[in-house]
């Protein structure tokens, strides 16, 4: 067995029993503090972690995203990779469904595109052999990814992106909802996710993104730390719960096995 296969399979049965846990209820409650629960989903109690990691389209540096994170356009610019971590050796064999949206279009303040939506897929899987948690989109997107693109003068938005089990009639009844010619405004996943018949989303993540390169709040690995966006809807922060400035995951698994993986 390779040792990457050997790391993943690791991660996903016992590495992460007891930090997992703590990283959910740090997640779900990032999620409750920036009013993406109930205002965006009505309720989120992950079973897994989601790492979301951008490669900056003016550096190629690797950006991993942790809860309520700030990121420039150009750090979001390129479509970001996925990896879910979990206790639940069930997952491992699962097909999952993901998007990101942005319940803050038009701007926080006057939210008549919401949601937008920035991307839209199933048949992810979990690749196993070469990366571990990595998920890798076996089918056709739904819709393709946008990046975030807020207009100027607009505070940071919300970018939330979710994960849920895939059940096996999504193909069919997903497509009669959205397909190509589907407008991107005024999206409810909430809606979708009932109609698809996904349940509830199995785990999460989100970032602030503003307009053009002024969102260098916050902080991801390897980027400067600054304040935290002035959206109307409040980031998380650092409250001895979970850290803002920090790598999420980094701090609940070893750096060593973590960077190995990815």
């Amino acid at each position: 067995m390779h040792f990457s296969t050997f790391c993943g399979l690791v991660l996903f049965s016992c590495g992460l029993v007891v930090a997992q846990s703590d990283s959910t209820a740090n997640v779900t409650q990032a999620f409750s503090q920036a009013h993406i629960v109930p205002g965006v989903i009505p309720v989120f109690a992950p079973v897994a972690t989601l790492g979301v990691v951008f490669s900056d389209n003016s550096t190629g540096q690797q950006l991993n995203v942790t809860p309520g994170v700030n990121l420039t356009e150009a750090q979001t610019a390129r479509e970001p990779q996925f990896f879910l971590n979990s206790s639940n050796s069930t997952l491992l064999n699962q097909t999952f469904v993901l998007t990101i949206v942005d319940p803050d279009a038009l701007t926080p303040q006057n939210p008549s595109l919401a949601q937008f939506r920035h991307f839209l897929s199933g048949g992810f899987r979990i690749n196993g052999t070469t990366n571990g948690t990595l998920l890798v989109n076996v089918t056709a997107a739904l819709s393709d990814f946008i990046p975030p693109t807020p207009p100027a003068g607009s505070d940071p938005h919300r970018y939330i992106v979710l994960v849920f089990a895939q059940p096996p009639t999504f193909e069919d009844d997903s497509r009669a909802i959205v397909n190509s010619s589907t407008p991107r405004q005024n999206f409810n996943i909430t809606a979708f996710a009932q109609t698809a018949q996904l349940g509830s989303p199995i785990a999460g993540n989100f970032f602030f993104t503003g307009p053009g390169d002024n969102s260098t709040g916050g902080s991801a690995s390897g980027t400067a730390g600054g304040s935290q966006p002035s959206s109307t809807a409040p980031s998380a922060g650092s409250n001895g719960a979970f850290e803002v400035t920090g790598n999420l995951l980094r701090a609940l698994v070893p750096t060593g096995l973590l960077w190995f993986i990815l």
